[in-house]
């Protein structure tokens, strides 16, 4: 294959595409590569690294140049996504960063795009795609199919953009200017509340996305969405259950907690009459749907308990 030219000698990147992962799929990771080695966007143009966050057997850069691609392979003791995130901001050296998660599939023209929109759009801080498809490894149920959207998969029918948290976009193929990823890092790094945001190896948390874009609106910053910009969501059979289904919208309904305290909006205590509208709306419910009314509520409840637990301090 001729791989395209780059039209600037200059020997710094104008992207950083960093890929957070742990104990990462072999082949899916291989996919991912792949398409990276396949991008229209010129390989000195853009550079990666490789975010290995404590995998029980630890990453070596070999996927990488099976593919063809040059890497930086950064190995952190302690696993977490923030952690890992915080250490691929400190290694862009682009002006622009791509978070790209270990099954997310780029199309050929995904980095030159999403570089482009970036120049179009200069008010915007972050953007990602507006459709993001799944690949299933099999078939799902009927009832997960329709809360794949709690899996970071969308297909919005326009663009969107907001500076009002309207539009949040998911951390799956995120671009972010890299001047702002580290005022946030700055701004968040040492906070220990932020630590329990994302996903650990002993804790399945989210919100670290929402507190990315929260940071970016509050500097002013936009954030959006776009179709130009196609990504695929390798699904594996494992995650494509009801009972992961139910996971997801506890922990969501728990990190919005969190992060909206951090921010300094205090949790609404759980009142009798807000325990009532709850029977009768569970009533109404059937099969997973109960179900996931019903995570919803404790994943709720289980943060307000962790902020009193922790003595967390909101955001000033």
């Amino acid at each position: 294959m001729n791989r395209p030219t780059s039209s600037d000698h200059s020997l710094v990147p104008q992207l950083t595409v960093a890929i957070c992962t742990r104990n990462p799929r072999t082949d899916y990771l291989a996919r991912v590569l792949h398409a990276l080695s396949q991008q229209t966007l010129p390989l000195p143009d853009w550079e990666l690294v490789l975010i290995d966050s404590a995998s029980d057997r630890p990453l070596t850069a070999d996927p990488a140049r099976a593919a063809g691609l040059g890497c930086r392979l950064i190995r952190l003791e302690i696993s977490g996504l923030v952690r890992a995130r915080f250490a691929a901001i400190a290694a862009a050296a682009a002006p622009v960063l791509l978070f790209l998660d270990d099954d997310n599939v780029p199309a050929p023209d995904f980095l030159a795009t999403g570089l482009e929109l970036g120049r179009q759009w200069p008010a915007l801080g972050c953007w990602a795609s507006a459709c993001i498809l799944p690949e299933c490894e099999t078939p799902p149920p009927r009832s997960v199919v329709e809360n794949l959207g709690r899996m970071a998969c969308c297909d919005f029918p326009s663009d969107r953009w907001s500076n009002t948290l309207d539009v949040v976009p998911p951390g799956a193929g995120l671009f972010v200017r890299t001047a702002i990823a580290l005022h946030y890092a700055s701004f968040a790094e040492n906070d220990p509340r932020r630590q329990l945001l994302g996903e650990t190896g002993d804790r399945f948390f989210r919100g670290d996305d929402t507190d990315l874009v929260f940071f970016i609106v509050k500097q002013d910053y936009g954030a959006g969405q776009f179709r130009a910009l196609k990504l695929t969501h390798l699904m594996p059979t494992r995650r494509l259950t009801e009972e992961n289904v139910v996971k997801l919208a506890k922990a969501s309904a728990g990190s919005a907690v969190v992060v909206n305290y951090i921010w300094g909006v205090a949790p609404r205590q759980e009142s009798r009459l807000d325990w009532l509208i709850y029977q009768l709306k569970a009533l109404r419910f059937r099969g997973l749907s109960r179900r996931v009314a019903r995570a919803h509520r404790e994943g709720e409840g289980e943060a307000r308990e962790l902020i009193r637990s922790l003595n967390l301090e909101p955001r000033t």
